[in-house]
């Protein structure tokens, strides 16, 4: 079962905030952003999970809880209507509360939306970024809805570690169960009790795409799956609930 309150938490907290690593590393996501001056409102109901999107000198910072100032303030009655909006699977129009003729920034944030789903979802952008970017949604993903999903908040609540997810010298994420709230960092953080590396950027694209097999690959040890092995089959778990609540094609807006 999908609930509809996680995945709104997961768009706007996992999801979204991809566009400030790629708006301060692909040349085209800079220039969309460098078009418009102003703060975007997401919010969801009135308790509902809400961030804003900064746009300023051709950069895009995104910050939880939205909080002040806003130019456009989207309001979104439910989180099936977000859901609808970002996954494309029907109108999921929002509620304009405030700066809906400010039609320049709805337009820039759209284009830069569009342009995160393509470098994410095609070849369009070198294989580097796009498993730097899939592995920060991957991690952030993962700790929301292990914090979130009441299943998986169970499962959670019996598991004690850090897992770290990356390329062989290249970029990593962890995810930390140690503290009762399980956390994302990006980066590598100190020794994990759990290690899921793979040999290059391009295996880990194909592997999150499901176009490999991931047992083959570790027989060649081309992935490494190493440490607290019960820690490791709990992640198996969350991964596989993470794939259910963001496919492969819906890992953008």
């Amino acid at each position: 079962m999908i609930y509809e309150g996680v995945l709104a938490k997961v768009y706007l907290g996992a999801v979204l905030p991809v566009l400030e690593v790629l708006s301060g590393e692909d040349p085209a996501a800079s220039s969309y952003a460098g078009q418009w001056t102003g703060r975007i409102r997401f919010a969801v109901g009135l308790s509902g999970p809400r961030c804003d999107v900064v746009f300023k000198d051709s950069r895009v910072k995104v910050e939880p809880g939205a909080r002040g100032h806003s130019d456009i303030y989207l309001f979104f009655p439910t989180a099936a209507m977000l859901n609808a909006l970002f996954s494309g699977r029907g109108p999921g129009f929002p509620i304009p509360l405030k700066g809906f003729t400010r039609l320049k920034g709805l337009l820039v944030f759209s284009r830069l939306a569009k342009h995160m789903e393509t470098v994410l979802g095609t070849d369009a952008a070198p294989e580097k970024l796009r498993a730097r970017l899939t592995l920060d949604i991957l991690a952030r993903a993962l700790a929301i809805i292990s914090r979130n999903d009441p299943e998986m908040r169970l499962l959670a609540e019996k598991v004690h570690g850090t897992v770290r997810l990356g390329i062989k010298d290249g970029h990593a994420v962890q995810v930390d169960f140690t503290g009762g709230e399980p956390k994302s960092v990006t980066g590598a953080g100190p020794s994990p009790d759990l290690l899921l590396q793979f040999a290059t950027d391009d295996l880990f694209l194909q592997v999150s795409q499901d176009k490999v097999d991931v047992m083959a690959q570790a027989c060649l040890l081309n992935v490494v799956f190493q440490g607290d092995l019960h820690l490791g089959q709990v992640v198996n778990i969350f991964l596989d609930r993470v794939s259910e609540y963001l496919p492969p094609k819906e890992v953008a807006a």
